[in-house]
Parts: structure tokens; sequence; C-alpha cells
């Protein structure tokens, strides 16, 4: 497939998997080693966020790119305003919410963003009449970081923006990180919004002990006040050895907001398929299947390199990205420490302007 989008939001002209980067080599570095050495000294409990790690851990994609995974089943998305009643509509929501969370890989993590770092791309969908779904995201602030993500699609109507403020905290053997923040998808036509809000993700077993994974956990909510609907999925998993629990399981229940009955009970693992019972009717079925909605994905169209912004998270961090795919740590390293030596820099030469200190020439 080959094409050109052009509009407001850019430029895109570059095919690619939407999970690409994420499947580059592994360092040999051992993730052990790593952690003993860099947060060997740090107080269990403590923000992370702003600790530098090595590239030997670090995946060639910025943090704001993990934004096109919700689009990972994005042909589900359009499919949603066209739902005839506002209980089809909420469940499509949940459908699609599960599609595009995350799998992560252990010992793995993105870039950090820098303060005003930007990344955008669009989906082209299968059917004419969906158009273009457009992703655009920017890091607005980086103590804490905070970024900012807005997802729209004009030809069907409808938009997601969201706040994303991760804090990440370390416990020795795991890190436990909160995806505080909440999302909207408005859908324009039917005047209907939608409250999202994460779960949490850890990852154990940095010091060896008990079961190497990554895992969602905790309650995610899902309401949509004109529609009387809220929705509780509790993200649970494996126990800490191991022994008991499924990995990436769910539960939860749907219900009215205003009278909290239920209407379905949910249940299933979310990277593989999530069934719903009707309360009254006992009737279960299938609200999501990884499996049987492989014909929903999509790939991401990107801008090509001439088009890149100074400030996109491709020109960003192209030369410490290149380092990793060619398995060279000692230059990642090097073009990683250049990236945010220009963004102390900045910071600095921010708070002296501010400050009157600006010096004199």
């Amino acid at each position: 497939m080959s094409g050109k989008e052009k509009n407001m939001f850019g430029v895109f002209t570059e095919e690619e998997e939407l999970l690409r980067g994420e499947d580059a080599p592994d360092s040999e570095v051992s993730v052990i080693k790593v952690v003993t050495e860099v947060l060997g000294n740090v107080k269990s409990g403590t923000d992370v966020s702003n600790i530098p790690l090595p590239a030997s851990v670090l995946d060639p994609v910025s943090s704001l790119e993990k934004s096109k995974k919700s689009m990972q089943r994005g042909e589900l998305l359009p499919r949603i305003p066209k739902m005839e009643t506002p209980e089809e509509r909420f469940l499509g929501v949940i459908r699609w919410i599960l599609s595009g969370l995350p799998k992560e890989k252990f010992g793995k993590k993105p870039y950090n963003p820098i303060l005003g770092e930007t990344f955008r791309c669009c989906f082209k969908h299968k059917d004419p009449a969906n158009g273009v779904s457009y992703l655009v995201c920017e890091q607005v602030s980086h103590h804490p970081p905070i970024t900012a993500t807005h997802l729209n699609n004009p030809s069907v109507g409808w938009e997601v923006n969201s706040v994303s403020k991760p804090e990440p905290r370390f416990y020795g053997n795991y890190v436990e990180i909160k995806l505080n923040g909440i999302s909207r998808l408005y859908l324009h036509d039917l005047d209907e919004e939608y409250h999202l809000t994460r779960p949490t993700v850890f990852q154990s077993g940095l010091l060896g002990i008990g079961t190497k994974r990554v895992e969602l956990m905790g309650l995610s909510y899902v309401v949509c006040e004109k529609s009387n609907l809220v929705a509780t999925i509790d993200f649970k998993g494996k126990s800490f050895f191991g022994m008991t629990g499924v990995q990436h399981s769910v539960s939860g229940s749907i219900r009215k907001l205003d009278s909290d009955e239920v209407i379905y009970e949910v249940e299933g693992v979310w990277d593989s398929a999530v069934k719903i019972t009707h309360v009254k009717t006992g009737e279960r079925t299938t609200l999501y299947s990884k499996e049987e909605s492989a014909e929903d994905a999509m790939h991401v169209w990107l801008p090509p390199e001439s088009d890149l912004e100074e400030t996109n998270s491709l020109a960003v961090w192209k030369k410490c990205s290149d380092a990793i795919w060619k398995k060279d740590a000692k230059l990642a390293n090097e073009e990683k420490k250049a990236v945010e030596d220009a963004q102390r820099y900045v910071q600095c030469t921010s708070a002296n302007l501010l400050r009157g200190l600006w010096p004199q020439r």
C-alpha cells in the first residue's frame, strides 16, 4: 500500500507496522545488573520518573509513540457511532479499549520525552467512508511528566482527548507505574462523552525474585452519563511467584449509573478474549476476541523524514534509535546523553530568563 495524506495535521507518506520499534534486538546487559547499579541506592517507594537509565533497557521509541497502540484494532472505533443503541455503543467503547491495551516487554521501557517533544501519525481506514484517523501528542510538562494526546476522525465524527501523568515508583523487585489522568471519547453527532481511566502497570522480578512479568493491575472505569452506564474493570494477574492466578485476567461489571443495577458481568483475559454475561437472562457472549478482531488491525502512517519537525520524537531520538538497532550500546548512551544534556540546557536558560539572570553579551 502506498499513498500520501496531507491536511491540517501534516504530510504522511511512510507506512509501518504499528508496533515497530518494540521488536528491536535485546541488549546482552542483565536487567538485574542495571537495577542494582542504577537504582541500588534508591529508597523504596521513590518516584523514578527522572532517573536516567542506560540505553540497554530502552526500546527505540518514545513514550509519545506508545499512544498509537490504542489503534491496534483501530477499525473498531469508527463503528461505534453507527451502533443503534446507547448500550451497544457503550460495549463498543469497552471493546475498543481492551483492543488497544499495551502489552509490554519485561526489562524494557521507552524514552522519556523531553519538554515540548511532539509526535504525529495517521491511520487510514479500509472503508473510504471512515476516512483517516489522526493522532497528535505533545509532552507539555517534564517535571512531572505530562503528555497531552488528541486522536481525531473528522469523517466519522469522533475525537479522543487525554492527559496522561505517569508516576513510576521503585520498590526493589518491582516498579509500579500509576497511569494517572483521564481520556475523553466524544461522539459529535450523538453528543455522547465517555470518560476512561487506566489501570496501573507492574513490572516485577527486577531482582530475579519471583516471576519476571509485566502486568496491568487495579481498577479502570468507563463512564457515560448520557447513556447512564458505568463499567468497572478489575485487572488482575498471576501471584508474586506465579503459582496462582491467570496472567492478564480481568473481571468486572457494567451497571446503570443512577441505580447501580448490574446489567452485565465481565470476565476473561484482555489480550485473548473477554466475555460478558447478561445478569437477567444469563446469556454469555464474547465482548472482545483478539483472534476474531485480527482483520481490524491497522498500520500506522508517519511523516517523511524531510517533513519532521525538530521536536518530533522520530527526529529527537533518531541517532539514539539508530544505535540501538545496531546494538551499539556505547553510542546509544552517548546519543541519549546528548539529548538529555540539551534538555537540561534549555531548562537552565529558561529558568535564568525568568529570574532576570540572562548573561549580558
